[in-house]
């Protein structure tokens, strides 16, 4: 009852309305009753597994493998059948005993950027580039205006444990799909959005790395559009009558400087982030609060030193949206040439010192230069790279061979739901595996599905979140974060190379065909048992995702396009004259040379990704 579409927008928790986050989380999410408790497990025995090589391709043995819950550790690893000492010491009663005869173990993956919240709007969203697409996103998500769930009231109204929901259905997609840890950078307007996820994601019992998304911007995501190379002619032509329909908040022309930025709300953020940690950050249980400012051009140099001073005070991971598409590169060369950046956000990051501490993980990093390339790798940060988000949103391919060859460490990740449209991280895994093939002729250089699956999507995963010396691999003293395939699921059959079906292969959806995956752990605690979440009534989930909101062809005078907003109309005019493209009703008329062309790499576009 608490769930019905009418109760979700009636609740508000931002007024103390309604009821609380871990209320309605308990609704999917119920604790077993004092009688249904079993006697405590101490270990799991997983006995003659079948194991991947995580150092040679196509190479596997057979072992036993003990997990420990108590310590959350991977204790014992021996040749199949040589485990049974546990029996003696502690006793049936103490042990669960599995065959892995006909199963495969892995580390679990990192789905290392995601956007929670994004899930509301997956698959309404046309074809767009990341620029345009952002503000149809903020405009329309639950939260948004005018589109929200409450219209113009929606920012302050729409409850809180709206945010919850969202992080229950990423959870337990990335869960299902093999994946033991979720870097959730999180748009938030308060504490009580972190709050909710932090509750969805304890729930579930998946580790899960919070990073509020936070930036100091005065004017809202203006400084996610460039400046339009000849903006000071297109001004001097329309005199500031605002005919060319810009993003200048006072004229309504087209800005010929970065937006400011607000130093009052950059305190409130900064406080919000420790606040957050302070609340929340419990690693022991899985739970981290991570310092996460949404990009180089929305968070000032100011706000991205403070948000490195609240990493070293803490100990915090941090991430951050870096180089995504090429109007970000040429962003850069706008926005970034004081404080020695010299026009690279790379160099901003050095230099505020967010790339000092451990655990630094940049999401997407498609348009680094080799000079860049060369700090990620010195300061030991990770480019998460995202190729579905990528793709969809025309932003380009990462170019892992030219990273690799560069020493720049790459993981793995799904990015929201609205871009991707999914956390199926075994579908990322899948397309990071074969784009390579079309960056160079020479086929040794191709990826193998070991190199891709467990080097990129565990190993290098786990040390994306400062955790590389203790996870990513099935090795004794590793976390007990694992994951056991059924060998018998249709997905993984006939008998050819296991690792390479799940890598490269597909998921039948049918109960006959069984569940791929068939357990999980993460620190030990079960999380999925013979298919099936374990923190989650996943039907009451769906019930409650079906009532909570309409289609959007059922929703009046809901629109997705650029033209059908105001702000991101005016987005659009400077985003395509800022690209070269041609602009709608542009009445300007160039009277001089035009702009100087300028040079990105050509190495993620099939297009020549040169500006004239």
């Amino acid at each position: 009852e608490l769930y019905t579409h009418e109760h979700i927008r009636m609740t508000s928790t931002r007024v103390a309305k309604g009821v609380s986050n871990a209320d309605f989380v308990s609704v999917v999410c119920p604790e077993k009753n004092n009688d249904d408790v079993e006697i405590e497990t101490f270990f799991v025995l997983i006995e003659n597994v079948l194991l991947p090589s995580s150092e040679e391709d196509g190479k596997y043995s057979r072992k036993d493998v003990v997990l420990d819950a108590r310590v959350g550790k991977i204790v014992q690893m021996t040749e199949a059948f040589h485990a049974s000492t546990f029996f003696r010491e502690y006793g049936s009663q103490r042990i669960e005993k599995i065959d892995g005869t006909e199963k495969m173990i892995t580390p679990g993956l990192v789905n290392g950027h995601t956007h929670s919240v994004e899930h509301w709007l997956r698959g309404a969203i046309p074809p767009l580039p990341l620029e345009m697409w952002l503000f149809q996103l903020v405009f329309n998500e639950p939260r948004g205006a005018p589109g929200g769930w409450f219209k113009e009231k929606s920012w302050m109204e729409t409850p809180a444990a709206m945010v919850a929901i969202s992080a229950l259905l990423c959870g337990i997609e990335t869960l299902m799909s093999g994946s033991t840890v979720v870097m959730d950078h999180l748009f938030v307007r308060h504490i009580e959005d972190v709050e909710a996820a932090v509750t969805a994601y304890k729930a579930l019992g998946i580790r899960c790395f919070i990073a509020p998304m936070l930036d100091d911007e005065a004017t809202f995501k203006h400084n996610y559009c460039p400046l339009a190379r000849d903006a000071k002619e297109r001004l001097a032509f329309c005199k500031g009558c605002g005919c060319c329909g810009g993003l200048d908040p006072k004229t309504g022309c087209f800005r010929t400087e970065k937006s400011a930025s607000d130093p009052k709300k950059r305190e409130e953020m900064l406080q919000l982030w420790e606040e957050a940690v302070q609340k929340f950050h419990d690693p022991e249980n899985g739970v981290n609060i991570c310092i996460g400012p949404v990009t180089c051009f929305g968070a000032t140099f100011e706000m991205l030193k403070g948000a490195a001073d609240l990493r070293k005070k803490y100990g915090l991971c941090g991430h951050i949206h870096l180089l995504e598409t090429r109007t970000q590169a040429l962003q850069s060369k706008q926005f970034l040439n004081e404080n020695g950046c010299e026009g690279s956000s790379v160099k901003l990051l050095e230099k505020t010192g967010f790339l000092d501490s451990p655990g630094t993980s940049l999401a997407h990093g498609v348009w680094l230069t080799d000079e860049e390339c060369e700090i990620v790798r010195r300061t030991d940060a990770t480019i998460v790279h995202n190729p579905l988000s990528n793709l969809r949103l025309g932003s380009g391919v990462a170019p892992l061979r030219r990273y690799k060859n560069n020493g720049v460490k790459v993981c793995l990740g799904a990015d929201g739901s609205c871009s991707s449209d999914g956390q199926d991280m075994l579908e990322v895994v899948k397309i990071a595996n074969f784009l390579p093939c079309v960056e160079t002729a020479e086929y040794r250089d191709w990826p193998s599905p070991r190199e891709t699956y467990l080097k990129l999507g565990c190993e290098n995963g786990y040390h994306s979140i400062n955790l590389g010396d203790k996870g990513g691999k099935i090795r004794e003293g590793m976390l007990a974060d694992v994951c056991l395939w059924d060998l018998t699921a249709l997905a993984l059959l006939p008998k050819t190379d296991p690792l390479g079906l799940l890598a490269r292969g597909s998921r039948t959806q049918n109960k006959a065909a069984g569940s791929v995956l068939a357990e999980s752990w993460v620190n030990g605690k079960r999380v999925v048992r013979a298919g099936e979440i374990v923190g989650c009534d996943v039907e009451a989930l769906r019930k409650v995702l079906a009532d909570a909101q309409n289609y959007v062809h059922e929703t009046e005078g809901l629109s997705m396009e650029p033209a059908a907003n105001h702000a991101s109309r005016r987005a659009e005019n400077e985003y395509r004259a800022a690209l070269g493209l041609p602009v709608d009703n542009d009445k300007y008329v160039p009277s001089g040379p035009p702009p100087e062309p300028v040079d990105f790499s050509q190495d993620t576009t099939l297009f020549d990704s040169t500006l004239r």
